[in-house]
């Protein structure tokens, strides 16, 4: 974030001693607001469903990362009913993303949640629009790494870009892990490539993240060489979103040792948890991406946490585990701590790699925040919930126990906003 700025003029002595300390004073309130002030209120998973129950809750700090380039906050806000909205963005149909996010094809009722639009506090956001975003993007590689919320953005972002050009895909769909890269590439006049990495910890693991019969993942923390680094350099835009796989049961490496547990009793050495884990991961990504951004610019953009919304009252495979019919209202829900710490640690890394940056005069990347967390959390109606496959349920009834996707956002839906803030990130590097 760039520092708050001092203006100078030609007084006396004792004027500028008194201008200087003012100045001193507020960089440090400055400081301490985005850093330690009380954290606003919201609700959200924690540990997929095994831990979705009710923690302490906490407030979110604000933050404005670069806001001098960007001219807006978009994380803070509220969702408005939007009476201009006559039907989806895009039609999911024939649009090569996953089969359960296509809520509107898979007969999800009550289509009132594709009418909320999100209104920033103190500015106006402009929805994406595909064909001005394939020319600002003309010639460029963008990347969505993480887990599959990284995915899961890509994907719409590619379905609504397909309304204006067909993409050809360099990938087969399967329904499996297996599926660990996908492109999709625009032809001219566009030649743009979107592409996206499966790598829930954005360094090599082995476990439950591979195949989901087995119990826990093995970490390892110094190994950053995920098939998604060794493309960094035919990269302009990173976007990462991971998160969601950190609290779950790992046993973690360093230098060929373990250095410790997250959640595992079984094994004898040190629970230390998942956020000091989830920092130093994503400080080493950080710093691996500047120090191999030598040449062009690169945009860096880092997701914070998107709680999920399965509800606490009802197992994970209940009917109405996330069926709620429209957002919550300022105030209704709260975030847990655990995850206030995650959007944190977003927030400091990446305001810690910006500064760095600089420092070291690597002018070529450009780091910023898409600050999700907030708008996320007030839309539990935005999942796919147990409407995951073509016509589920149609003119049926939902049997009381069923799968269900509480997790990842229907498409056309409120991820489509996550776009919208994205477009605004590049368009505002100029």
């Amino acid at each position: 974030m760039e520092a708050a700025q001092e203006h100078h003029g030609r007084f006396s002595q004792p004027r500028k001693l008194l201008g200087c300390s003012l100045g001193v004073l507020f960089t440090l309130s400055l400081i301490y607001f985005i850093f330690y002030s009380p954290p606003c209120s919201f609700i959200s998973y924690s540990d997929l469903f095994a831990q979705f129950q009710m923690h302490q809750s906490t407030k979110i700090p604000s933050f404005q990362p670069r806001q001098a380039r960007l001219q807006c906050d978009y994380g803070d806000g509220r969702w408005v009913w939007d009476h201009t909205v006559t039907g989806p963005r895009y039609d999911s149909e024939h649009c090569d993303m996953k089969a359960g996010i296509k809520c509107v094809i898979n007969s999800k009722p009550d289509n009132g949640y594709l009418h909320w639009r999100w209104q920033p506090a103190g500015c106006n956001l402009s929805a994406l629009d595909p064909a001005e975003f394939l020319r600002l993007v003309r010639g460029k590689r963008l990347a969505f790494v993480g887990d599959s919320t990284a995915r899961n953005q890509a994907e719409s972002l590619v379905c609504f870009l397909s309304t204006v050009a067909r993409p050809e895909t360099g990938h087969q769909y399967e329904e499996s892990l297996g599926r660990k890269f996908w492109r999709w590439a625009f032809p001219e006049p566009y030649r743009v490539n979107v592409s996206t990495y499966w790598s829930p910890f954005l360094v090599g693991a082995k476990g439950h993240s591979e195949d989901y019969s087995l119990n826990g993942d093995t970490v390892f923390l110094d190994a950053l060489t995920e098939p998604w680094t060794a493309d960094l350099d035919a990269m302009d835009v990173v976007v990462i979103s991971a998160g969601h796989w950190f609290p779950h049961a790992a046993v973690y490496y360093e230098g060929g040792e373990v250095v410790g547990v997250n959640r595992r009793p079984d094994v004898n050495k040190t629970d230390i948890g998942y956020l000091g884990v989830y920092r130093k991961v994503l400080r080493r990504t950080l710093e691996l991406i500047s120090a191999k951004s030598t040449g062009g610019d690169k945009l860096v953009v880092v997701a914070t946490i998107a709680p999920s919304h399965f509800d606490p009252k009802y197992s994970w495979n209940h009917r109405d585990a996330c069926s709620r019919p429209k957002p919550y209202e300022e105030g209704e829900a709260e975030v847990t701590a655990e995850n206030a710490e995650l959007r944190k640690v977003v927030l400091e890394e990446v305001v810690a790699a910006e500064g760095e940056a600089a420092r070291t005069r690597r002018s070529g990347v450009r780091f910023e925040v898409l600050d999700v967390t907030k708008m996320a959390t007030m839309r539990p109606d935005g999942h796919p919930g147990p409407y995951l496959f073509a016509y589920s349920y149609y003119n049926r009834p939902v049997p009381e126990t069923v799968s269900n996707d509480c997790l990842h956002w229907c498409a056309p839906g409120p991820v489509d906003t996550f776009n919208d803030i994205l477009a605004q990130i590049i368009a505002a590097g100029g």
